[in-house]
């Protein structure tokens, strides 16, 4: 039912607001009141065609808002749940038109297209005019009329939601099939990505551990030799000190050197420790090629795929399980769609 007609800058109309309540509204006037305007304005609202003609003369643009109730309009009602524009019992259609020839639409504030205006009016206004009398002709309103006489209102809104809900789901169904081609050959690219990251099995903190290892072998006789020459250094400079504290010690150079002579020790047994350090070093170093080999064809392994994949050798593990994840939604995508074909059939 139509309850409220705006009209701002239409054809003569600068302005018109007409409300309009339940039971008959008659609106009388001798030819060229101007009775046409207020349907022509309608007619814009559920899908007409414009011209930029009806503008008025001056204005930039005409704007026309017609409020309707579709408590007692199940197929509206379905219509707009459908396209997810449903808001309560009211539906407010607004079109607007510049001067310059463009046009929108709006329902219920979303932008909507002219076609979407038209399905939607044809469910909410039935004009009748010298030879408009073609709706008589549409099903839909043959069955509305249909129902009307049999007072099967609430059965016919019941049977227009489940027809939704299938529509709805039929859709879905198709949307799923069409993709299902793309979604195989996905699926199987998944498979294979994640066998490959799976055979490698990178541990969290093993790449960096390997890249240790890795600079250690194959630098392993230049490390032995250079560090041998540093720890022999310390153990050196430590035997001289040692001389240098028992020469401190000489009583003939009295109390006030006692600082320095701590010093002078304290650095000895310093060299001392670190000697002894190095060494202990130099014993956990193994010039083992076979190993060295081994780590760098895991190293390699691991860098290869990380360039594969577009990704830094470190994000591996974690790439790992995003391929997992995609590969478990798209089965429960195939699950989906057997679901939704026997809830189909179910309906």
């Amino acid at each position: 039912m139509l309850t409220d007609l705006s009209i701002r800058d239409y054809a003569i109309a600068q302005r018109l607001d007409i409300e309009l309540h339940s039971g008959m509204t008659c609106v009388t006037g001798e030819t060229g009141a101007g009775k046409s305007i207020m349907l022509d304005a309608l007619g814009l609202c559920i899908g007409d065609r414009a011209d930029a003609k009806a503008v008025r003369a001056g204005a930039d643009r005409a704007e026309i808002s017609a409020l309707f109730s579709v408590e007692q309009l199940p197929l509206a009602q379905a219509w707009l749940e459908q396209a997810a524009l449903l808001q309560g019992h009211e539906c407010l259609i607004r079109r607007t038109l510049t001067a310059d020839g463009r046009s929108r639409a709006f329902i219920n504030g979303t932008p909507a297209t002219l076609s979407q205006c038209a399905e939607l009016g044809a469910l909410l206004v039935d004009l009748h005019s010298q030879h408009a009398h073609q709706s008589l002709m549409r099903r839909s309103v043959q069955r509305d009329l249909l129902d009307a006489f049999a007072g099967s209102a609430d059965e016919a809104k019941a049977v227009a939601e489940e027809a939704t809900a299938i529509r709805a789901l039929q859709q879905e169904l198709d949307t799923l099939r069409s993709a299902s081609n793309e979604l195989a050959e996905r699926r199987d690219l998944l498979n294979y990505q994640i066998d490959e990251l799976s055979e490698l099995s990178l541990g969290d903190t093993e790449l960096e551990v390997l890249e240790s290892d890795q600079s250690l072998l194959s630098n392993a006789s230049w490390i032995m030799e250079t560090v041998h020459d540093i720890a022999e250094h310390c153990a050196s400079l430590s035997d001289q000190l040692r001389s240098s504290v028992s020469t401190l010690n000489d009583d003939r150079l009295g109390s006030k050197i006692g600082d320095s002579r701590e010093l002078v020790a304290s650095s000895q047994i310093q060299l001392e420790e670190a000697a002894a350090e190095l060494r202990r070093f130099l014993d956990g170093i193994d010039l083992d090629p076979q190993r060295l080999r081994e780590v760098e064809a895991r190293l390699d392994l691991a860098y290869g795929l990380a360039r594969k994949h577009r990704i830094r050798p470190e994000e591996l593990a974690g790439h790992l399980e995003t391929l997992s994840s995609e590969l478990d939604n798209l089965d429960q995508g195939s699950q989906r769609l057997s679901d939704l074909e026997s809830e189909i059939d179910r309906r």
